[in-house]
């Protein structure tokens, strides 16, 4: 018990930024092919939503299957990558390792770099990819309806060098799929509502 109230004082005590106003300090790509676009513009809208959802993170270089969890509320956000959970909470943010039980101040993006991803995987790191590669593409991308955890999906696949791309956002702007030559990530369920189990640090 003590053990337990002595992480929760520490994940109170930790501070740094990780939401509010986006950086501008780099100019995003400008992205002009009208299908990204309308899949971009939809994954801009994650950080607002209130949800709870369930990922399957297939890494193809060795074929690692990891599961994934987000949850969000306002402010409030939770991100568990296999056993490594992300926690954000206004200005305070802590990586913990749910074996140890143990947490440490600010967010550590090198703790599931074996994975490929970061704990931004489910929307502003797409993001980034999706206006990268729309700005690589070889040709115009396609747009699709996908149906996924009961919901409906919006999808653009792009063609890039080598094969194609494909990127699918919920209308609440949740990462809804993705799949590329280095990953595919599949939302398994999803939940208008968030989790409060899930903010546990251990």
């Amino acid at each position: 018990m003590a053990r337990r109230l002595a992480l929760i004082g520490a994940l109170t005590l930790l501070a740094g930024c990780a939401s509010g106003p986006r950086p501008t300090l780099i100019d995003a790509p400008v992205v002009a092919d009208p299908a990204a676009l309308e899949v971009l513009h939809l994954l801009e809208l994650a950080d607002q939503a209130e949800f709870t959802a369930s990922y399957l993170i297939v890494t193809k270089f060795g074929g690692a299957t990891t599961p994934a969890v987000v949850t969000q509320q306002g402010n409030r956000r939770s991100v568990t990558i296999g056993h490594i959970r992300y926690l954000t909470e206004a200005s305070r943010t802590a990586t913990c390792d749910l074996i140890r039980g143990a947490c440490e101040r600010g967010i550590d993006d090198t703790a599931v770099s074996d994975i490929q991803v970061t704990h931004q995987f489910w929307s502003r790191s797409m993001e980034n990819r999706l206006r990268t590669d729309a700005n690589r593409s070889i040709g115009p991308g396609t747009v699709t309806d996908y149906a996924v955890a009961g919901r409906t999906a919006r999808c653009v696949a792009l063609p890039v060098a080598g094969g194609s791309k494909s990127y699918c956002a919920l209308g609440t702007g949740v990462l809804a799929g993705y799949d590329g030559a280095d990953l595919t990530i599949d939302l398994v369920t999803y939940d208008d509502q968030a989790d409060e189990t899930l903010f546990a640090s251990g």
